[in-house]
């Protein structure tokens, strides 16, 4: 039987659920010290400097799964749109189309907030996250993605 999923925005209590999730996501994606506390995902949704937002879907009182997301300049039409940073579901609902509901929330919350699109980036191989984003009429826009961090931000920047 698929369960009754709410999606909410998330409130300051739900810190901690926001920081188990995104540790989940990254264990799962073999990243080794998940860098998430409950602290930094407080600070970072609802510090003086607040940059996310996260949709929660739950499962009676129980967490399942979030998308977390910010809005960006879209170039493409010199507007704001939004960047989704993560979408988990924890393992044992991903057969409950809570990922769906996620999204279909995601996609009319940047409608009502006047978003232009929703970006997001997914690992190649993580194919089942391509062929589900594939399914809700998404394209891959053919865009790389790249990353500089650590020393080489350092060099860089000096």
């Amino acid at each position: 039987m698929t369960p009754d999923i709410i999606i909410s925005h998330a409130r300051p209590e739900d810190s901690v659920h926001v920081a188990d999730m995104s540790n989940a996501l990254h264990v799962e994606l073999d990243y080794d010290n998940p860098p998430h506390t409950t602290e930094s995902i407080h600070e970072m949704m609802f510090g003086p400097r607040a940059l996310i937002k996260s949709l929660i879907a739950w499962d009676g009182r129980r967490a399942v799964g979030q998308a977390i997301f910010q809005p960006f300049y879209n170039p493409d039409y010199s507007k704001i749109g939004l960047w989704m940073t993560e979408l988990y579901v924890v393992p044992d609902m991903r057969s409950e189309k809570v990922g769906n509901k996620l999204m279909k929330a995601l996609g009319k919350y940047a409608l009502d907030h006047g978003y232009i699109s929703m970006w997001w980036s997914v690992l190649h191989r993580n194919e089942a996250a391509c062929r589900f984003y594939e399914r809700l009429g998404a394209r891959n826009s053919g865009a790389l993605q790249y990353e500089i961090d650590g020393d080489e931000l350092k060099n860089l920047g000096q």
